[in-house]
């Protein structure tokens, strides 16, 4: 009796003191999140609304820094502005762009950064190595996808998502080998988050040039968040040699008695996950 009284105290006053650090799910959200919008689970609309709860718990455990906004790392380790697709960066254009529903299309609301690979194996041509794809700034990695297969007919493939601690958007780096970060991880200027590839439906093809993906989306004083044009930025950023490796994320700390059984079936609500790769970005050119 005494015990359990002891447990039920403690349990309690933990999770008064720090109520994040029972959400293990946290980043999940946002992965639970991209697959609704691409297997049309939720409405455009039920969509948004999630997207600006979570939105909102990320500046309210991360906090934007106040201060002035970090210099910019080019996305490419050994690059730089020159690698932008299209003429002065026109590759990027907005004709109609909404993040939650896929039936909107017709724009490219990101850059595409190529490397040479004439062959098509995902090795730069002038180095003979795989190049790494690297945090433009300081963020919290909210979602990846590590497992893109070949038969998948989505169009991100290993991708990243990156929350910017310092801008307060979100950060998208498609089309990768590899990715190497986990949700959770704090990232730095610099720091790896995978590898320049050909993942994608569209990527995938041999028309397709090896590039990363880049996409910047600004939240309003609503937090809806609007695509923009980080061309300016990419002239401007710092050209780095070698990457930098990302603090190791570790998951908040749970008492065992607070755990969830997972063996215990529960109705959460949620729609179901499915087991295929996520992207809901429409095709880069």
């Amino acid at each position: 009796m005494l015990k359990n009284a002891v447990i039920l105290l403690a349990s309690t006053f933990l999770l008064q003191s720090d109520p994040f650090r029972f959400q293990p799910t946290f980043f999940e959200k946002y992965k639970q999140l991209l697959v609704n919008i691409r297997n049309y689970y939720v409405s455009p609309a039920e969509a948004e609304e999630e997207f600006k709860a979570i939105a909102a718990e990320l500046r309210e455990k991360y906090p934007l820094s106040g201060e002035s906004v970090s210099p910019m790392v080019f996305p490419l380790v050994g690059s730089n502005y020159r690698a932008v697709g299209g003429r002065n960066g026109n590759g990027f254009y907005v004709r109609e762009f909404d993040l939650f529903d896929q039936n909107v299309s017709g724009s490219h609301p990101a850059h595409d950064i190529f490397i040479y690979d004439r062959d098509r194996d995902c090795i730069d041509d002038r180095t003979g190595d795989y190049v790494d794809v690297v945090s433009v700034g300081n963020g919290i990695v909210v979602a990846v996808e590590h497992d893109w297969q070949e038969e998948s007919i989505y169009k991100g493939g290993n991708y990243v998502w990156v929350y910017d601690l310092d801008r307060g958007g979100f950060w998208y780096y498609a089309h990768n080998r590899i990715s190497v970060v986990e949700a959770g991880q704090r990232v730095r200027p610099g720091d790896k988050l995978g590898e320049v590839g050909r993942t994608g439906f569209n990527a995938a093809k041999n028309r397709s040039d090896t590039h990363l993906h880049l996409m910047y989306l600004e939240l309003d004083e609503n937090l809806y968040p609007y695509p923009v044009n980080t061309y300016p930025w990419l002239k401007e950023a710092e050209t780095i040699y070698s990457s930098t490796t990302a603090p190791t994320y570790e998951k908040p700390w749970m008492p065992d008695f607070i755990r969830l059984d997972k063996s215990k079936k529960r109705n959460t609500g949620i729609k179901p996950l499915s087991s295929m790769p996520i992207s809901i970005m429409p095709p880069s050119k």
